[in-house]
């Protein structure tokens, strides 16, 4: 029996309203279609896309580990999570009983909302993305507040008239507070805009494989609520930073501004606390922004620069899927494999060829408990890779041989049973002793490796990572794909496609049409998921790669709005000043002491502003620890390069206005007055 989805009836049976009760062929064995599932959204945005459903065949009484299911139930009417999690912890210890040794002493079962398994993985890199565009948005507003009270304090004289001729203060505040919401919504609806296109671009270059996104960001919109938030949060800023503007602009007294002709002595950056202070919040939010950015672009650039102990360059790689009956036995599939590397192999450009279950850093290699043949039965279990592959292998990979040998045409299903192990399986088995030689029995108390035969160790190759590029290098056993058991041949074989690897002598793109071309002559049957091993690298560092990209937006905004913001305060200040200035020129002070007394007055805000960031990145460092690798969340490198940045950054838009203010004319300054 079968299920088809809906789009798979519509495709491929042309929506034939007669389907339910024909036969359909998966794997050589007919399957009557008794139903079609309808499209399911929430399948969808989780990626998955299957086509066709059959019963799950559930043996109750086996011991066989090689497959993991997930299991998802929808509670009764009445009942909640609570209650079902208290009765599978219940059930733990009835398992314990039954199965002893399959769970861990601190392993329980328990249940949790599928959303939440879904989407648990992302949810600290989520909270951190969302802190870090909070913390963009207040730099932003904290400019624009500053903007507002130079534009306040310039309307002095207009308040003030104002006011004299009746406006009371709470119109006054309600004029300024109107104004300053219309210009935050306005912000917010051009931000909309641009924050579509923005994101389109960033999914379109990656997702980082982040929960419910979908390919290429495709279950990412800009639905009404989304506008609806933007909107919202837009009036809510325009509201909360432009109150003290607001304030501020309304106390303006007649008196003191018609008497204040010049109105700019003694407004310095001391008098100018309120700005000064939101400019030194900008200072301290950009450099957590920094550090925060920094961290991850070195993690990123750890992680790509692992040692993987195995060459990717000029490699490509292809599957295919050897299924049915026809590959139910090992022996079959050697054949065919020997066949498709025979045809590759006699390629011009084609250095070597092998093939495997696992591709390493893609399926990673499987768990299989072992014993050593002369020692108490059991005392060597553990969690130990198994990999199959071919002859060529190791040549295409160039893992390096230390000891013995590796396989070759001869080790077959005929010939005696061996095995090759890594380092680390040498070394943390056999400390005291040379392994070559030695006989091991795998997989035992398996249903699927009860004929799994006594094996010799006849070679030991270099560790690799093969479980990703963080993962550290893990103890492996490989073994000759002609001599897997044909049970456990049957289940891998149903589980996993045959990956093809080759080596070419230089980019191998030109090559690929031509492997898969003889890789289909061999098998007759169609080649998919082709990509170069330099790619499956790639890929592995994409979720880092989109946090690196991000965050450092994210920063460099910060960086420019921090400079924008100490310019701005600067340059007020300056123009301001021009009466003092001129005084002081005019009574012989010189024009690098004028200078130099603006940058030291910047200098010093912006100093002040990266000793409270540098202690608040300090304290929240320790949220990024599960996104970083290779690299501290403290990292004293990081924060002292991010400081240096963002002094040089502060130091150049200081510069400008000090600059301006050391050609002040005495003259032109004092006539002003």
């Amino acid at each position: 029996m079968a299920l088809i989805s809906q789009h798979l009836w519509q495709r491929r049976f042309a929506s034939d309203p007669q389907i339910l009760g024909k036969k359909i062929t998966l794997d050589g064995e007919p399957h009557t279609v008794i139903g079609i599932v309808a499209e399911a959204p929430m399948l969808r945005e989780i990626g998955f896309t299957s086509q066709v459903y059959v019963p799950l065949q559930i043996d109750p009484n086996t011991h066989d580990q090689a497959s993991y299911l997930g299991v998802l139930a929808r509670l009764k009417p009445g009942i909640t999570l609570k209650q079902a999690r208290s009765q599978f912890e219940a059930s733990t210890a009835e398992y314990r009983a039954k199965f002893p040794g399959v769970l861990e002493p601190q392993e329980s079962f328990t249940a949790k909302p599928y959303r939440e398994e879904m989407v648990g993985g992302d949810r600290r890199l989520l909270l951190v993305l969302s802190c870090a565009v909070g913390l963009v948005l207040l730099i932003a507003c904290a400019n624009v507040a500053n903007l507002l009270l130079v534009r306040a304090a310039g309307r002095q004289r207009e308040i003030a008239i104002r006011t004299a001729l009746g406006a009371g203060r709470g119109r006054m505040i309600r004029q300024l507070l109107t104004e300053c919401v219309l210009l935050f919504f306005a912000g917010g609806t051009t931000g909309l805009f641009l924050g579509y296109g923005g994101m389109r671009v960033l999914l379109a270059v990656n997702t980082a494989d982040l929960s419910l996104v979908g390919t290429g960001g495709a279950n990412v919109s800009m639905d009404w609520r989304v506008m609806a938030f933007a909107l919202l949060i837009s009036l809510a800023t325009g509201v909360v930073f432009g109150w003290f503007p607001a304030l501020a602009g309304s106390r303006a007294d007649l008196n003191s501004v018609l008497k204040d002709s010049g109105g700019r002595s003694g407004t310095g950056v001391r008098q100018n606390k309120a700005r000064a202070s939101l400019v030194l919040s900008e200072v301290g939010l950009a450099l957590v922004l920094l550090i925060g950015a920094a961290l991850l672009i070195r993690s990123f650039a750890a992680l790509y620069s692992v040692n993987l102990g195995f060459d990717t360059k000029n490699i490509v790689t292809m599957n295919i899927a050897l299924t049915g009956p026809k590959y139910s036995k090992s022996a079959a599939v050697a054949n065919t494999v020997r066949a498709g590397l025979a045809r590759v192999r006699s390629l011009p450009g084609v250095v070597s060829a092998g093939a495997t279950c696992c591709l390493p850093l893609a399926q990673g290699t499987y768990d299989l408990g072992f014993d050593i043949v002369g020692r108490q039965a059991g005392s060597s279990k553990g969690a130990v890779g198994w990999t199959a592959v071919s002859s060529g292998y190791f040549d295409v990979f160039k893992i390096p041989l230390k000891q013995g040998r590796t396989f070759n045409a001869a080790d077959d299903n005929k010939s005696p049973a061996v095995v090759v192990i890594d380092e680390s399986m040498a070394k943390k088995y056999w400390k005291n002793e040379n392994p070559l030689g030695q006989q091991i029995v795998m997989g035992a108390g398996l249903e699927m490796f009860k004929s799994e035969p006594v094996r010799q160790i006849v070679g030991i190759v270099g560790d690799i990572r093969s479980e990703g590029l963080g993962a550290k290098p893990r103890p492996i056993m490989y073994v000759p794909q002609a001599q897997v058991p044909d049970a456990a041949n049957a289940t891998f074989q149903r589980l996993l496609p045959v990956a093809w690897l080759v080596r070419t002598q230089g980019p191998s793109h030109a090559l690929i049409p031509a492997i898969q071309e003889q890789l289909r002559q061999a098998t007759g049957l169609p080649v998919t998921d082709v990509s170069t091993m330099d790619q499956v690298v790639w890929a592995q560092t994409g979720r880092q790669r989109f946090n690196a990209l991000l965050m450092s937006i994210f920063g460099s905004t910060a960086l420019l709005l921090a400079a924008i913001g100490i310019y701005g305060l600067m340059a007020y200040s300056v123009e301001q000043r021009r009466q003092e200035i001129g005084i002081r020129m005019a009574l012989g002070a010189e024009s690098h002491d004028v200078r130099n007394m603006v940058v030291r007055q910047g200098m010093q805000l912006a100093l002040a502003g990266i000793v409270v960031g540098l202690a608040v990145a300090w304290a929240l460092s320790r949220s990024l620890e599960s996104q970083l690798y290779g690299v501290k969340a403290r990292d004293p490198l990081v924060f002292i390069a991010a400081a240096i940045v963002l002094i040089a950054v502060a130091l150049a838009s200081v510069w400008l206005p000090a600059a301006r203010a050391s050609r002040v004319n005495p003259i032109d300054s004092l006539r002003c007055q």
